[in-house]
């Protein structure tokens, strides 16, 4: 069962009013059920507080846009946390500006605002490929918190992107605001209507997939990642960042090979050369824009995303289920998900 427990040190049990981005989300859907629960007084950041989307019990919608600071103020008073989960993901290289102009820029201009509000408390979502990775398949290294940023020169608009924002939660951190970023790992499970992180398994499923690039994954389940939130807004002493972790860092081969196991589909057999790959995604890019291949996909997924959540299960009390568990419902899901009409 997961759940908050005590460690190392006090969870200071207390509800508070709490404003929420990305609450629609795929992470952030699971945050703020989870919110709800916890008795907390939820304020959802929304661009059009007027729209059709279905109401969570219990919360209340505010209008505000990260990009617009103003609004945020406005959003923020009387506010007494915040939790940021909002983010626009994207491997277009047609996406760069927005992506730095919501996942940077939007970051920073929220940390001010808090900051401004006096809040005690905030909640950033970051991502691993904020802090790394390896480039040879060695789970023995597997990254954690302290690790040093290696992907500098990666030519991915959206790694570059998040790893600005990461040092601004950070840096607002050390400026004396009471910032706790988490970097969850590569996301799955149920609830993914955009296909945010759950493509590949949807293209598996689908029969889509002629073969694998060879790097490393580390899946965790969406469930398990709300109550390590809870956690983070509530403790008493938080380090500065948590990594959020699955229990296994395995291939790209082996976690099809896990995925074929439980679905009675069968997993792509060959690894696909790096070169051949980038050559179809820059083709991709240029001849079928919006398609999933790009070259930023494949040299992201030809690295190595291990990482390790120590820290995160000593302080938070972050559990997580058994691997095949998330991949069954990742199944589920998806084929849910392509039953359903596509409304959410």
């Amino acid at each position: 069962m997961t759940g908050i427990v005590e460690s190392e040190h006090v969870t200071g049990r207390r509800t508070s009013s709490v404003l929420l981005t990305g609450g629609t989300g795929f992470i952030g859907g699971h945050v703020a059920q989870a919110l709800c629960d916890a008795g907390h007084a939820l304020f959802m950041l929304s661009r059009d507080p007027g729209s059709r989307q279905p109401e969570l019990p219990g919360s209340t919608r505010v209008e505000g846009d990260l990009e617009d600071p103003a609004s945020l103020a406005r959003a923020l008073a009387g506010v007494e946390a915040v939790v940021h989960v909002a983010g626009f993901v994207s491997n277009a290289a047609r996406d760069r500006r927005r992506l730095f102009e919501i996942n940077a820029i939007g970051a920073q201009n929220l940390l001010e605002a808090a900051a401004a509000a006096r809040v005690r408390r905030v909640v950033f979502t970051s991502s691993t490929s904020a802090v790394g990775a390896l480039m040879e398949d060695r789970p023995d290294l597997a990254l954690r918190e302290d690790a040093p940023f290696n992907l500098q020169k990666l030519a991915v608009p959206y790694v570059q992107a998040k790893r600005a924002a990461h040092e601004a939660a950070l840096r607002a951190g050390k400026a004396g605001l009471s910032v706790v970023v988490l970097s969850p790992t590569f996301v799955l499970g149920p609830g993914d209507w955009r296909l945010t992180s759950s493509e590949l398994v949807d293209a598996f499923v689908r029969r889509r997939m002629p073969g694998y690039l060879a790097g490393g994954i580390n899946p965790v389940d969406v469930r398990d990642l709300a109550p390590a939130y809870l956690a983070a807004l509530e403790h008493t002493s938080p380090a500065p960042h948590y990594i959020l972790s699955g229990p296994e860092n395995l291939t790209a081969r082996a976690f099809f090979q896990r995925l074929a196991s439980g679905s009675g589909i069968r997993a792509p057999r060959f690894a696909i050369p790096r070169w051949a790959a980038l050559a179809a995604g820059f083709c991709a890019e240029r001849l079928a824009p919006g398609a999933s291949l790009t070259a930023a996909t494949v040299r992201l997924g030809s690295l190595y995303w291990y990482f390790d959540a120590s820290l995160a299960r000593r302080q938070l009390g972050f559990e997580t289920r058994p691997l095949d568990q998330t991949l069954q419902s990742s199944v589920e899901w998806v084929k849910q998900r392509a039953s359903l009409p596509m409304g959410g």
